[in-house]
């Protein structure tokens, strides 16, 4: 199961990654280019760079029982081994006894969100703020 980006913070990516790369390629273009104007297209391209990775790979995936948190440097723990989660505003941090995934919900599409915490209230764990939650949704 894929727990997907938001559609706004991917096309954000999108467009103002196109719109610096355009902006920096035109005054590269015209020859009126500057140290600023490179940094600005490397900039542009690096963002749309991004939209494309996070739209192949989306934020989290869930299966077989681990939790991989999709970025350059990937992170993943298996569910079975949480002891631990914390609830705070805009994020959800899961801990094992030697590691911990902070997860940001507000980049989570809403329909993601949902089946992300409807797991996250099935692991038994002490203390779980969402225990209980997949029952009060469905």
């Amino acid at each position: 199961m894929k727990i997907r980006y938001s559609k706004r913070r991917l096309f954000s990516n999108l467009i103002l990654g196109a719109l610096f790369a355009i902006l920096g390629g035109l005054r590269i273009f015209e020859g009126t280019a500057t140290y600023f104007t490179y940094f600005q297209l490397f900039l542009g391209i690096l963002m749309v760079g991004t939209f494309f990775f996070e739209k192949k790979n989306q934020y989290l995936s869930i299966e077989k029982g681990f939790l991989t948190k999709n970025s350059l440097r990937r992170k993943t723990i298996e569910l079975h081994n949480i002891i631990k989660v914390q609830s705070y505003p805009g994020s959800v941090k899961l801990f094992t006894s030697e590691e911990k995934i902070g997860i940001n919900t507000g980049i989570i599409e809403k329909d993601s969100l949902q089946q992300l915490l409807n797991i996250i209230g099935s692991l038994e764990v002490q203390e779980n703020p969402f225990a209980g939650y997949a029952t009060k949704t469905t």
